[in-house]
């Protein structure tokens, strides 16, 4: 049977945001050339009308395009897709308004979930996470990095009961982090490392020290004049944390590594080296560290972004005219992948996805260092010469997993999940690299990985909710319907193993939930099934999204008033 789709925001959209619903179809011939849309008010007012866009072929799904950008009127809108003078499709009633998705959101996700998982959590410690009693410490750094952007940029859009809630879960994460940190050495870890989790998993893996370092650290600046007692505990945690890193933290070695999810060969022998990802991470960590006063940290982060720079793939070295990105060793030919979580081992948290953001850092604060234009550089590389064209090779804009050796680039193939984290926080790097190009073009980006999870996704099919463990929905056939992917927010929204408001699941994938099955080729790619875990991460890609968006929107605005 046939599968059809009329695929719009469940929770809505905001003026000056490109604005867009797009049509699936398994055949090209769903739509005449003589399609047309319509977008009426409440009171059937046509706002705007014109021509539907065949955009093209995608994992084996024909897509078509209404562009229905430049709609300033508050107010509620409906869509009617009309075709040879029949109406086709009519979409429920949706919002436009100014910060919508902050609105509607933010305090669901970012404050009631946590305060819900907090009192649900082993010990009443941290945040309880997936669905299980594990409560991991780079889910908790992940989330913490989302929370301290918003302490960061954020902190002027809440009211002080907002504020209060938020000190409340910073608090809450970085004293589980703590507790992880103490276990460590109480364990025989060297001082200053941290476990991963309490009490299932006591092992030191390399990216959850990072993530923790960064988290604690800024945390910790943050804090400073709301609660000195925690903001001086956090930053000498931090301190001892970046020490291990620099003088004791070693490779995690073959175990846990997926060559499947890496695109690498099947015979691959992880070398005794970092990932890229990790040094990155360590690049921040020590940078938040230089800021928050630790000066001596600044030739260490210049010695890791030496050693990232290596491993830049140069416009010569261009993987089907894409370069800009990483490999994921210095040693190997294979390119870094936006997400390659699973298990308990070398990938454990690999859900970051290319964050250039210390090398923007260094740029900024160290603007007269001999090196700056080698970082500007590799900025650059990476926004123009992957980041912006990789996004653009499909629908939706989505951040793709990343290049794989003979089939390009893939969406969905890899991860077992936790693609929503990467989808968030690849929306918070486009504003960032929005920022520091100056060009409005990934703004594009970062609200097509938004609306990905508000809503405008490529729908969920009967099929499709085979990948899920406990949510189910009654889907007709032939029907891919849309849904946000924030529980209990939203038309018409998705459900989670916990069913806690506010939880963003993981998402769509190919693989089975928790299991790595499917190679990932471009034949298997797509958005092939729907999985149902609520995993804290996604969590805080989403805060800090929204977060970075409503700042840059902020000073937009201040800037149009005085100019």
């Amino acid at each position: 049977m046939s599968t059809t789709g009329f695929l719009y925001s469940q929770i809505g959209y905001e003026p000056g945001d490109p604005m867009r619903a797009l049509i699936r179809a398994d055949h090209k011939d769903h739509l005449s050339e003589n399609s047309e849309f319509v977008l009426e008010d409440k009171k059937q007012n046509v706002c705007k009308k014109g021509e539907i866009e065949y955009w093209g072929e995608k994992w084996d799904i024909h897509w078509w395009e209404i562009d229905f950008s430049g709609i300033k009127t508050p107010g509620k809108y409906r869509i009617k897709v009309i075709d040879n003078d029949e109406i086709v499709y009519s979409s429920e009633f949706f919002s436009v308004e100014r910060n919508l998705l902050w609105r509607k959101t933010i305090k669901t996700v970012a404050f009631d979930q946590l305060e819900t998982r907090s009192r649900l959590a082993r010990g009443n410690n941290g945040w309880f996470d997936a669905g299980a009693e594990w409560r991991e410490a780079n889910s908790h750094a992940t989330m913490l990095i989302g929370l301290t952007d918003m302490m960061d940029d954020g902190m002027n859009c809440l009211s002080p009961q907002e504020r209060e809630k938020l000190v409340t879960q910073v608090i809450q994460g970085c004293d589980y982090l703590a507790l992880c940190q103490d276990k460590a050495e109480s364990v025989g870890y060297p001082a200053g490392s941290l476990i991963h989790e309490i009490p299932n998993q006591m092992v030191v893996i390399p990216g959850d020290q990072a993530k923790a370092a960064v988290a604690l650290t800024r945390a910790s600046r943050f804090l400073t004049d709301i609660n000195r007692e925690k903001s001086e505990e956090y930053l000498q945690r931090a301190i001892k944390l970046y020490e291990f890193i620099l003088n004791d933290l070693k490779p995690y070695g073959q175990e846990g590594f997926s060559a499947l999810n890496h695109g690498a060969p099947d015979n691959f022998r992880v070398p005794d080296e970092f990932m890229t990802r990790d040094l990155i991470m360590m690049m921040w960590a020590g940078m938040e560290l230089w800021i928050s006063g630790q000066m001596k940290y600044r030739e260490e982060v210049i010695r890791l972004a030496n050693k990232v720079m290596t491993r830049q793939i140069s416009e010569e070295q261009s993987e089907n005219d894409l370069y800009g990105h990483f490999k994921t060793f210095a040693s190997c030919n294979f390119a870094e992948k936006a997400n390659t979580h699973h298990h308990i081992g070398h990938d454990t948290g690999a859900t970051f996805p290319h964050y250039v953001i210390p090398f923007m850092l260094m740029c900024d604060r160290w603007y007269d260092h001999p090196d700056v234009e080698l970082w500007r550089k590799t900025v650059k590389d990476f926004a123009y010469g992957y980041f912006l064209p990789a996004c653009e090779e499909n629908p939706f804009y989505l951040l793709p997993v990343g290049y794989f050796k003979q089939e390009g680039l893939l969406e969905f193939c890899g991860p077992w999940h936790g693609i929503n984290t990467t989808i968030g926080f690849a929306a918070s790097l486009a504003v960032e690299l929005e920022q520091f190009t100056g060009d409005g073009d990934f703004r594009k980006i970062a609200v097509g990985n938004t609306q990905w999870i508000a809503g405008l996704n490529a729908g969920i099919t009967r099929e499709s909710l085979k990948g899920c463990v406990v949510w189910k929905d009654d889907i007709e056939k032939g029907v891919a319907r849309p849904y946000s992917q924030i529980c209990g927010i939203g038309n018409n929204s998705v459900g989670c193993w916990t069913g806690i408001k506010g939880t963003i699941p993981n998402g769509f994938n190919v693989n089975p939930q928790f299991q790595l099955t499917v190679e990932p080729t471009v034949e298997n790619d797509g958005p092939r099934l729907y999985t149902d875990e609520g995993w804290i991460p996604h969590a805080g890609g989403w805060v800090s999204a929204l977060t970075k968006i409503r700042n840059a929107k902020y000073f937009e605005k201040r800037k149009q008033k005085y100019n």
